[in-house]
């Protein structure tokens, strides 16, 4: 007991402080990893780099009076950017119960992966809205949380940017409930650091009240809602025994079964993927992309 009680103790300091909440596949309940492997391409077949996608994480409420602004700046961003494409995460935390307590008679679209995104990567106090791009630190930014009012600028300065790493993803419908999802990683540069994947299921068109700045707006539709998270919230490690060390010219392939939840409608659900930093000091998205399930 001695012994094992030391290892706990030399694993938590030598590995505790790299990343925040180090990413653990527990074999999540509706996800089955199907396939993960790793090759090197020739360098004449490195493929030329895609521009990078732009991912506005927008932190919310249903009773918070100035998150239909958030979502109105984050749909303009997505329907103005003139190269890269713009995906939207609407992250509806637990707290503070003020701003986020579901109307009575209409589904609690609150969840806890919403809250470990907001605490944990954007540090949002419980002031809402909040969020930000890329989890990026822009230049003359103290943090990658920054008011909505400076998304669009922030997103601007992406746009029509190559990304390090081309990103493909597709599915395949094996019956009502469950999809094959598959990923591919082409790396055009090495990356800074260890790169972790993020697989994350999302649901438009929910009816829900909504709080405004000229009172309760009953018939409000919440789009690009945070439903279930199919990795950890900070994703999990891309690379694998196969892969340890990921360079220019490696691809990753990984491929998931997933079962969508019956509160979800299907038809408008989505699957989003991205692929980020994870380290203490850096939760940078290198690229994003997603894909509707009908």
């Amino acid at each position: 007991m001695i012994k094992q009680a030391a290892l706990i103790a030399f694993l938590f300091l030598a590995f505790g402080c790299k990343e925040s909440n180090p990413p653990i596949d527990f074999g999540k309940a509706g996800v089955t990893l199907l396939n993960d492997t790793c090759y090197t391409l020739a360098t004449q077949d490195i493929p030329s780099a895609d521009y990078r996608a732009i991912l506005v994480e927008d932190i919310t409420g249903v009773r918070c009076v100035n998150c239909p602004q958030a979502a109105k700046a984050a749909k303009h961003i997505q329907d103005t950017m003139e190269m890269s494409d713009v995906f939207i995460l609407g992250l509806y935390p637990q707290q503070p119960l003020n701003l986020t307590t579901p109307a009575s008679g209409f589904e609690d679209l609150r969840n806890a992966t919403s809250q470990l995104i907001g605490s944990n990567i954007y540090e949002f106090s419980n002031q809402l809205p909040a969020g930000g791009v890329n989890r990026k630190q822009f230049s003359g930014q103290t943090s990658i949380r920054i008011p909505y009012s400076l998304w669009e600028n922030s997103a601007k300065t992406l746009d029509g940017t190559n990304a390090i790493v081309n990103l493909e993803l597709n599915k395949l419908k094996l019956n009502d409930s469950t999809f094959q999802v598959k990923s591919k990683s082409s790396f055009i540069q090495k990356p800074e650091q260890d790169v972790f994947i993020t697989v994350l299921l999302l649901e438009d068109g929910i009816l829900h009240p909504q709080y405004t700045l000229t009172g309760t707006d009953q018939s409000y539709i919440h789009k690009h809602v945070l439903r279930e998270a199919f990795t950890p919230y900070n994703g999990v490690p891309l690379s694998g025994p196969d892969c340890l060390d990921i360079d220019r010219g490696v691809v990753v392939e990984k491929g998931w079964e997933v079962v969508i939840p019956e509160y979800v409608n299907k038809a408008n659900a989505s699957i989003l993927v991205f692929l980020n930093y994870n380290d203490a000091s850096n939760k940078e998205v290198l690229q994003c992309t997603e894909i509707k399930l009908n």
